[in-house]
């Protein structure tokens, strides 16, 4: 089982939008994906209760710091292949407790300065742990290469690498999520999709993910 913690301290950087679009892509391909909503505002939560029953995975979990521990472990009896641990933003115990559990840590990362402020935290996090950190560059304007120039820039300072694709601020992210769905399945065409599609594609790849025709249910 593979564990990535998504993280950064800064909110509105795009931590539940990576996690459910990751989520539903590894789902798609086959693998028994949870998601870890560690977030009191539980929007990860909510997005579930949005999807249509149909759509099983991914399965959807809040649970606190105490609590991380006992659920990876059902996880993991339940032949869970990923789990993906979306954090809160700003000062709290749930990011470290996800960085110190995750054999990877996200961080996603917008041109705005307050995230250029908040990526070294997290970026010292992953190095104090010993995990592989990889910042997502995310939200970037579409027009805008000078953006995705900066977020590489910033990460590159803190000798983190980025992954080679950028996500950019497409509104079928936010469309999809009020109907409980993320951009590759309302828009599978779209631009967005097909960026979807490239991080899952070098992600799968990092994390050494198989894919898998189990459909077991985490309880």
């Amino acid at each position: 089982m593979k564990i990535v913690a998504i993280t950064i301290n800064k909110g509105g950087s795009g931590k539940t939008m990576l996690s459910r679009s990751l989520g539903t892509a590894a789902a798609g391909a086959g693998l028994l994906v949870l998601i870890l909503d560690m977030d009191t505002q539980q929007n990860l939560t909510n997005w579930r209760r949005r999807r249509p029953a149909e759509l099983v995975l991914p399965h959807v979990q809040f649970t606190t710091e105490n609590d991380l521990e006992d659920t990876l472990t059902r996880a993991r009896e339940a032949g869970c292949d990923l789990v993906l641990i979306d954090t809160p933003p700003g000062r709290s115990v749930e990011a470290p407790a996800a960085v110190d559990v995750a054999d990877l840590v996200l961080i996603p990362c917008t041109s705005e300065i307050e995230a250029f402020e908040g990526l070294p935290k997290s970026a010292r996090l992953a190095r104090v742990t010993g995990k592989p950190a990889f910042v997502v560059p995310n939200f970037v304007h579409p027009s805008s290469r000078a953006e995705e120039e900066a977020i590489r820039g910033v990460a590159a300072a803190q000798n983190v690498p980025c992954v080679p694709v950028a996500l950019h601020e497409y509104n079928v992210h936010r469309d999809g999520s009020l109907q409980g769905l993320t951009a590759q399945e309302v828009q599978p065409d779209s631009k967005a999709a097909r960026e979807i599609n490239a991080l899952w594609a070098w992600f799968s790849a990092e994390m050494h993910l198989k894919t898998s025709a189990r459909m077991n249910k985490v309880t």
